[in-house]
């Protein structure tokens, strides 16, 4: 049931999400406006624990066989972005949603829309570079790497997908 008739004492946790959210939606924000520095920086830090580890060489054969049109970045920190991003989005949306039956249905479309882009870049590199199945998996990519899906999903699941009584 949505909190707005949340009794007195529920307030504070009301308050503590709605900061929380808040919080984590100026962070996304933020780090879509300067992604640039942060990839960056993620770069640099990835080189320096592969340089430290001695992985430095191993670290680049990856890179050489992925496709232009997936990414141009580096590797390590395409996915430590995309998995930060990704994480800083469910919390905003656990801090809105606040359910549990509501949460399981945004990981099952999260897990579905990356399993999509696993599938068409694989086939992509399966059927020998195909450009069409890199575009739509890069499209798929930025999408679900975005503020989109949690724009989407918060009103959609907040207000019209009111979960059975008890299931908090």
């Amino acid at each position: 049931m949505p909190d707005f008739a949340a009794s007195p004492s529920s307030y504070p946790i009301v308050i503590v999400r709605g900061l929380t959210a808040g919080l984590l939606v100026a962070a996304l924000f933020w780090v879509g406006m300067h992604n640039d520095q942060v990839f960056v920086a993620l770069t640099q830090a990835w080189q320096k624990i592969f340089l430290t580890l001695g992985l430095s060489a191993q670290a680049a054969k990856p890179q050489s066989g992925i496709s232009t049109l997936v990414t141009t970045r580096s590797l390590p920190a395409v996915f430590t972005y995309s998995l930060l991003y990704t994480a800083a989005c469910l919390g905003v949306l656990y801090a809105a949603l606040y359910d549990t039956a509501r949460m399981r249905l945004v990981l099952q479309l999260y897990a579905a829309v990356f399993g999509a882009c696993t599938l068409l870049l694989l086939g992509g590199k399966l059927l020998g570079d195909a450009s069409w199945a890199y575009q739509l998996g890069r499209r798929l990519i930025d999408f679900i790497v975005s503020p989109l899906p949690v724009i989407i999903l918060v009103p959609l699941l907040r207000w019209y997908g009111t979960p059975a009584a008890g299931r908090r």
